[in-house]
């Protein structure tokens, strides 16, 4: 059985999660959060049940949690367990990642691409990986 990278997708635009999901599915399984808590929720428990994810897509602006509260909080999460960080793609229509650029692995605009969304998985999983 292939076993397939995981992914997170975070925004509170159920559209935006499709569209996300059709480009990101190519590549990864995934789960969707509508917002930055339950975002943190499930990447907690994909933690505790032993299926982290491999990366996140975490919109930025967001009612109940924003996306740069959820991924404070998610870096010490993984902090107090010690853990390597998880790559974090913040998507975002004009956003900057001001107060959060150290924290997170880089920046893809709405609506997601295949060649942006390509460009970044280069840098971060080896190619084998990624052929799917």
């Amino acid at each position: 059985m292939e076993t397939r990278l995981r992914a997170l997708i975070v925004d509170d635009s159920d559209m935006s999660r499709r569209i996300a999901g059709r480009v990101v599915g190519k590549v990864f399984s995934y789960d969707e959060a509508e917002n930055g808590s339950v975002a943190v929720r499930k990447y907690i428990e994909a933690i505790d049940s032993g299926t982290p994810y491999d990366i996140v897509f975490m919109d930025i602006i967001m009612p109940e949690m924003d996306g740069k509260e959820a991924v404070l909080r998610i870096r010490e999460h993984e902090k107090s367990l010690e853990r390597e960080k998880t790559p974090i793609i913040m998507i975002s229509a004009s956003e900057t990642l001001e107060g959060i650029d150290g924290l997170v692995t880089g920046l893809l605009r709405k609506a997601i691409s295949k060649p942006a969304l390509d460009e970044i998985l280069r840098k971060l999983f080896p190619a084998n990986l990624l052929d799917v």
